[in-house]
């Protein structure tokens, strides 16, 4: 535990602190993810509770788990003093409002299981929610598809896949078009109205809770600013690099539940550092693996959380030798800058070497023939690479076959249901006006990405 727990009482008023901090998250939820939809016919007046029911759901099944550990072992009081809904709680706050109940019910349990395995509350290496939340994004991975992010209004109303998701398909980093404006504008990342998570899009509330729990010393407040910073530092470079705006950084850190991760999961007293120096050495390590894995096509703050658990202890380590000497510790931190211009130096250069062309794009074979034009390509699509043959004759695509994918069965039945493939023949000139397939968006964005990349790469002016 941190070295501001002094005695239960304490850890109780802990605990209630970060119930009063989360109750503005979950009403602003309630708010976005029922409401709203509510007000637009789009659900009934029951459904818009449906947030609530999640938490419930996820919070209750975490604490019966340990309610039976603590039958089975006869453990007296055990309950009394673990705060076993914790775990359940916040796994439903970092999953999507449509993730279907038995899966919720199933991460809650492998949650609650993977604290009990170390011992109970405090005793635990990684973070409970976060191995849950692993565990279903390895085992539901199909199940699970970008529009189980979207509340009802959204998926009317927005035709791109999830802000990260959108920017992992974007040409080279993308663009402020690209990456901002399907949501509608920085504000709209800042006060939560954007796609993603229960309780993770809005970083007005994240930004109001991190104050509260900073002047309650309920948090270590020097992880969440160290990695959010890390995050934008490493960003604002990239983007200075292949001449974007300060945008670019300011999407990064708006996005993705970073705020959420960062001030409540990243903080957890158990699994983080408890030395001044290893908060700020776990902040900059959680921001620079964050960044890779979002530069490689995947949402890096859960993962980074865990990684880094891993190495909490070594961090004390170096925060304690370097309590009393301060020089110890700056090898440690020279060692931390070498990293962050590597990696914004290396990251920016991987994109760069793409030019202006879509780094999710490959063109494996062209072939021209008289008038005819034959292309063998591939783009990434949600579960790995979409292999297609498009043919081109007199300036005009004629044909497009997909000769092999990895999407879900699902998913791609999604698509070829809607003749989306055909529309995109139909409507090659005019393909930003051609909406994205319903519950296949990354499928049938990637396609029409493909397309896209064609024609470019077959008239570039």
């Amino acid at each position: 535990m941190g070295p501001f727990v002094r005695s239960k009482n304490s850890t109780n008023k802990i605990m209630l602190h970060l119930l009063i901090a989360l109750i503005p998250i979950v009403i602003f939820s309630i708010y976005k993810n029922g409401y709203i939809p509510y007000s637009h016919n789009q659900i009934s007046f029951i459904e818009m509770f449906n947030p609530l029911l999640n938490i419930f759901v996820a919070s209750l099944t975490s604490f019966v788990v340990e309610a039976i550990y603590a039958l089975i072992f006869r453990k007296k009081n055990y309950i009394k003093n673990a705060y076993a809904f914790f775990p359940g709680l916040f796994l439903a706050l970092i999953l999507p409002i449509n993730i279907p109940i038995y899966i919720l019910v199933i991460g809650s349990i492998i949650a609650s299981v993977s604290k009990l395995i170390f011992g109970g509350f405090g005793k635990n290496i990684f973070n409970p929610a976060l191995v849950g939340y692993l565990f279903i994004m390895i085992v539901f991975s199909s199940v699970l598809t970008t529009n189980t992010y979207f509340n009802s209004y959204e998926l009317d109303t927005i035709s791109k896949p999830t802000p990260l998701t959108n920017a992992s398909m974007a040409s080279g980093i993308g663009s402020y078009d690209e990456l901002v404006k399907p949501y509608g504008s920085l504000l709209n990342f800042f006060i939560g109205t954007i796609p993603g998570s229960l309780a993770e899009t809005s970083t007005l509330l994240c930004l109001v809770a991190f104050i509260y729990l900073s002047v309650t010393k309920t948090i270590k407040w020097r992880i969440p600013l160290v990695y959010i910073t890390t995050v934008f530092v490493i960003t604002f470079g990239i983007g200075r690099l292949l001449d974007q705006g300060v945008y670019y950084p300011l999407f990064h850190v708006l996005s993705g539940g970073l705020m959420f991760g960062a001030i409540f999961m990243a903080t957890d007293p158990v699994t983080s550092c408890v030395t001044p120096i290893g908060q700020v050495l776990q902040g900059i390590l959680l921001g620079i693996i964050t960044v890779i894995f979002r530069f490689i096509g995947v949402e890096g703050v859960a993962y980074s959380i865990l990684i880094v658990n891993i190495f909490v202890f070594l961090l004390d380590k170096i925060g304690s030798q370097s309590r009393f000497n301060i020089m110890k510790s700056l090898p440690w931190f020279i060692v931390a800058w070498i990293l962050i211009i590597g990696v914004t130096i290396g990251l920016a250069a991987s994109r760069r070497g793409n030019g202006n062309n879509d780094p999710n794009f490959e063109i494996i074979s062209k072939e021209r023939n008289d008038n005819q034009t034959v292309y063998t390509v591939t783009q990434k699509g949600y579960g790995g690479k979409i292999e297609a043959i498009v043919k081109i004759e007199n300036d005009h695509i004629i044909s497009i076959e997909i000769t092999s994918h990895h999407e879900t069965a699902n998913r791609y039945q999604l698509v070829l249901d809607s003749d989306y493939i055909n529309q995109l023949v139909d409507n090659q000139n005019a393909l930003d006006n051609l909406d994205t397939v319903s519950s296949a968006t990354v499928t049938s964005s990637a396609l029409k990405k493909l397309v896209i990349n064609v024609l470019e790469d077959y008239n570039p002016n």
